[in-house]
């Protein structure tokens, strides 16, 4: 008998710092969504934010994207300076080396849809087993006479799907291709005018629909934004059921927090 594999350890550790708004919001209130329009800017701030409290990482953000706007500036830009600016955070050299790295890939081979780089841990380790770090890959969406002249099973590993990524040769850490698939790639690929989906042919799925974020605040805005689709979602398996008329109104009333395991609840 082929052995069950040992269970997964929970993907994600803590609890959203931030109250879930109500349904009819335009925002839930991350950084990256006043950056779906800057890719680079994204991912930079995903940066900032990786073991940094948002409060102390983000008016340094925003104090490097005033002084270098464009990834040719950041590109080409003093790391002492950037280094300076990051001490109050720590890591500064760490960070700047990424920041800097990032944007001079960025600047020498911007991402596109044609073109997708492997990448193996992800989403979860283990992940692309099937893969080489870095292995090029064809476009994900192919013309539809492609695509039916293929079996789609067999093809599976030379496109790569599931584990390469437009940007997996500018990162490949987990907190920053998550965010940037749930609110950049479908724009990217020309699915969609924006991350929700507009302008997309009717029964369209958005990119962020298929993610599962290992990151709590990623996590709590994509499961608000499953309950402005009618539905309840477990961040860790993805699997939904219908939400509540007790539990909409309570989120639309703002009633609704976190318990001791993540779990959502109907405040009194």
């Amino acid at each position: 008998p082929i052995p069950k594999p040992a269970p997964r350890p929970p993907r994600s550790k803590g609890i959203s710092s931030l109250p879930i708004p109500p349904l009819s919001s335009p925002t839930f209130g991350l950084i990256q969504e006043t950056l779906t329009t800057d890719p680079l800017s994204l991912l930079i701030a995903t940066t900032f934010l990786t073991k940094t409290k948002a409060t102390a990482a983000l008016p340094v953000f925003h104090e490097l994207i005033a002084l270098y706007p464009t990834p040719q500036d950041i590109a080409t830009a003093d790391e002492a300076v950037i280094r300076d600016m990051m001490k109050p955070l720590g890591l500064s050299h760490v960070r700047t080396r990424k920041i800097v790295n990032m944007a001079r890939i960025w600047t020498a081979q911007p991402p596109c849809r044609e073109v997708r780089i492997g990448v193996r841990g992800y989403p979860d380790r283990g992940d692309g087993g099937d893969v080489k770090g870095g292995e090029v890959f064809g476009a994900e969406d192919l013309p539809e006479e492609e695509e039916e002249e293929r079996d789609r099973l067999a093809d599976a590993k030379r496109r790569g799907v599931g584990c390469a990524w437009e940007i997996g040769h500018v990162t490949t850490g987990a907190y920053a291709l998550d965010s940037w698939r749930i609110f950049c790639r479908d724009v990217l690929l020309g699915r969609a005018e924006d991350w929700k989906g507009k302008g997309a042919p009717k029964g369209f799925q958005p990119e962020w629909m298929r993610v599962l974020p290992r990151d709590k605040e990623l996590r709590a805005c994509l499961r608000w934004m499953w309950m402005g689709e009618g539905w309840l979602w477990d961040p860790e398996t993805g699997e939904k059921e219908v939400l509540g008329e007790d539990m909409r109104a309570a989120v639309d009333e703002g009633r609704v927090g976190y318990d001791e395991t993540g779990g959502l609840v109907i405040l009194d």
